[in-house]
């Protein structure tokens, strides 16, 4: 395969991604976690109504009735605050304008995985990673989801390619990349700082063998990491009052009581048929393999793909990908069980995955190896086309009913932007 050829392929992966992402794009929020679009819509309303100032630049929401304000608190307010500024800047918040500037961000993100694949595997198998992360469902369907899924990824991948980059060539701008990835990350969602302490953990253990490189990684990591989430912890305190209790009282809520603890099978059947569902079954067979791989460095397969080099660091990656992912979903079992995009942060992990499933197919002989790609590709095409048909087709009873109780009750687009004279059925005075 030229180059040529490998970046006519990969522009061909970013359409396909586009394309998906556009699907329904100026839908209402009518399909399966659409009211979160409805939730994040409000929030952003009440920062372009009432201003900053009023605000304090944190989640509120705005009673449409009395404009009495109450605090969400629940995650940092870098989605409310991106889309308060494309709604002033476009003139409208229809859903066609949130989802489109997250939809960029999940772009965004494909792009830093499609680079991260390509360093360190060859053409083939790199192209693989980048076609599952651009059309499994998880990020092909919840990658456009109004929520703060999306723009925390970008910053996770900014981090890895910068704990890449550095732990792969020692330039210092790998170690910068790291820390705006945290910074990004950490404005938007917590997962940030999972990534972050992963990425800080497996450099503790490379300095400890040693390596100096590692320790300014681990430095860096637990540094930026710590300011941050203080940022995070002050500004919501701030905002609320001087109180954490938005935040403590739903980190100590159960959605339905399901861990891993009380019903430890259950919780793993349902997390693996969500996982099944969203990253297909090649994408189930890949992570296998790859954590067979990475907890069974002496086996065959093990030694020529994670190995070396280039296969330490994709063990690395393996490692901070799915460690910190799996970390967040058990952190929180409860929603993770009702939300099936709690998994959402496995994407990187599932990239890799399949491109090392594509690189110990290469081992195999030519023939059977060609054979063995085009029945992954073909299979996770085909799961992903009948899960996105599936969430593109059905409605969401409480999708529906959540959006129209946000609608009810606070504040709405053409409260904040009323309607021309064309939508009022084209009169004018």
């Amino acid at each position: 395969m030229t180059e040529r050829t490998t970046r006519l392929l990969s522009a061909g992966i970013v359409v396909v991604a586009a394309l998906l992402l556009g699907i329904r794009l100026g839908g209402d929020w009518r399909y399966l976690h659409d009211d979160n679009g409805a939730m994040q819509t409000t929030l952003a309303l009440s920062h372009v109504k009432a201003g900053l100032a009023a605000t304090r630049g944190h989640d509120v929401f705005t009673d449409r009735e009395t404009g009495v304000r109450s605090p969400y608190g629940h995650h940092p307010p870098g989605i409310a605050l991106l889309l308060a500024g494309a709604f002033s800047l476009a003139g409208s918040a229809e859903p066609a304008v949130a989802r489109g500037v997250v939809a960029l961000f999940h772009l965004g993100s494909l792009l830093c995985a499609a680079w991260l694949l390509r360093r360190l595997f060859p053409r083939g198998p790199a192209l693989a990673g980048t076609l599952a992360f651009a059309i499994l469902p998880m990020g092909a369907y919840f990658g456009r989801m109004v929520n703060y899924e999306a723009p925390c990824l970008l910053g996770v991948l900014l981090q890895l390619v910068g704990f890449a980059m550095h732990r792969e060539t020692g330039e210092r701008c790998g170690l910068g990349l790291l820390a705006a990835g945290i910074v990004v990350s950490g404005f938007f969602d917590w997962p940030a700082f999972f990534f972050a302490a992963a990425i800080g953990l497996v450099a503790a253990v490379d300095a400890l063998r040693g390596d100096a490189g590692a320790r300014r990684t681990f430095f860096l990591a637990a540094g930026v990491s710590v300011a941050v989430l203080g940022l995070d912890l002050l500004h919501l305190a701030w905002a609320a009052g001087g109180s954490l209790e938005t935040l403590t009282s739903v980190a100590g809520s159960s959605a339905q009581g399901v861990t891993p603890l009380t019903r430890p099978w259950k919780f793993l059947a349902g997390q693996l048929e969500s996982y099944r569902r969203y990253f297909s079954h090649s994408g189930v067979a890949a992570s296998l393999l790859a954590a067979a791989l990475v907890l069974a460095p002496r086996a065959g397969l093990s030694r020529p793909l994670l190995a070396g080099a280039a296969g330490a660091l994709r063990r690395r990656l393996l490692v901070v990908s799915g460690g910190a992912a799996t970390a967040y979903v058990l952190a929180a079992p409860s929603w993770a069980s009702i939300h099936p995009y709690w998994k959402f942060y496995f994407l990187p992990f599932v990239a890799l995955s399949v491109a090392l499933l594509f690189a110990a197919l290469g081992r195999l002989p030519r023939r059977l190896a060609v054979l063995a790609g085009v029945l992954v590709v073909v299979e996770m095409a085909a799961s992903s086309a009948y899960m996105l048909r599936l969430r593109h087709t059905r409605e969401g009873a409480y999708a529906i009913e959540a959006a129209a109780r946000v609608r009810a009750r606070d504040l709405r687009p053409e409260d904040v932007f009323p309607p021309g004279p064309a939508a009022r059925g084209g009169r004018t005075r």
